[in-house]
């Protein structure tokens, strides 16, 4: 029989090691700071009292936002996914949310349309290893490295182009690594932002947010500038609904690597603006 609890802190070293084996890319730091985001959204899965799988959701007011699903190999294929996903959604809708999305590979689609998800549209992964010091200083007078002060008017800004309100991630993301986040102005005006950080060898860059293709460029000048040199690698999500983000990928030499599929349960609402998104904070949070 299937058990289903929450995480507590002694799980996340299990979960690490579970995304670890994947290839997800993230480390302990990151799974301890989805726990602390949400410890009462946090899902473990047991048989016979050892850990089988694990899911993690959040809330974000009217919208919820689910990832991290894995079931361990040798217990696939005995529905402990969709066990783990009911506990996850009815979590959300507890204490709260109404639209519920999350990020799909594409082998995982039909078990969540069977839970009642619908697909919005493709999430595109790109990435790019820098061959020498790219950085563009051109038009870099109007960024600037983003200050603490900054986070709770940077995310009123980014809750119109993602949907919700996450001051609280952001906030947890800008103190990791506050020396590759940063704001574009003109005169006190914000006009976008990129957080990036670098994990498990690689520089992942989002949320990255702006109306403007021209800021947005400029905006991720500055972080090449910032972590550039020969052989560094950054990775980023976007939705394909940016065509224009699309293009700059292009322009700098991005290469598509992947794509996922955008997916919601419940109300259509919530969507924000995701022309302006040119990189997701990350397909377990959005």
């Amino acid at each position: 029989m299937v058990v289903v609890r929450r995480w507590t802190q002694a799980d996340i070293d299990y979960v690490a090691d579970s995304v670890t084996r994947e290839g997800w890319g993230y480390t302990r730091r990151d799974m301890e700071r989805c726990w602390r985001y949400e410890p009462n959204g946090c899902f473990i899965a047991e048989v016979d009292g050892e850990p089988v799988g694990h899911v993690f959701s959040i809330c974000y007011g009217g919208m919820g936002w689910i990832g991290l699903l894995i079931v361990n190999p040798e217990a696939r294929g005995r529905g402990i996914g969709a066990v783990l996903m009911q506990a996850a959604v009815d979590y959300l809708q507890r204490v709260g949310a109404e639209t519920i999305r999350l990020e799909a590979v594409e082998r995982a689609v039909p078990l969540y349309r069977r839970l009642g998800f619908r697909e919005e549209f493709d999430s595109l992964r790109f990435s790019k290893r820098l061959e020498r010091k790219e950085g563009q200083k051109a038009g870099l007078e109007s960024v600037f490295c983003m200050r603490e002060s900054d986070v709770e008017e940077v995310a009123r800004f980014d809750s119109r182009y993602f949907g919700a309100d996450r001051l609280r991630v952001l906030l947890s993301l800008y103190r990791d690594q506050p020396e590759t986040c940063f704001v574009a102005r003109a005169g006190q005006r914000l006009l976008g932002y990129l957080m990036s950080r670098r994990v498990s060898g690689v520089n992942r860059v989002g949320p990255w947010v702006s109306a403007d293709p021209d800021v947005a460029g400029r905006l991720l000048n500055a972080c090449v500038e910032a972590v550039g040199g020969e052989g560094t690698e950054l990775r980023l999500g976007m939705p394909v609904l940016n065509r224009d983000g699309v293009v700059l990928m292009e322009k700098m030499g991005f290469q598509l690597r992947s794509k996922s599929v955008r997916m919601v349960w419940g109300k259509p609402g919530h969507r924000g603006d995701v022309a302006g998104i040119f990189g997701i904070g990350g397909p377990e949070k959005g």
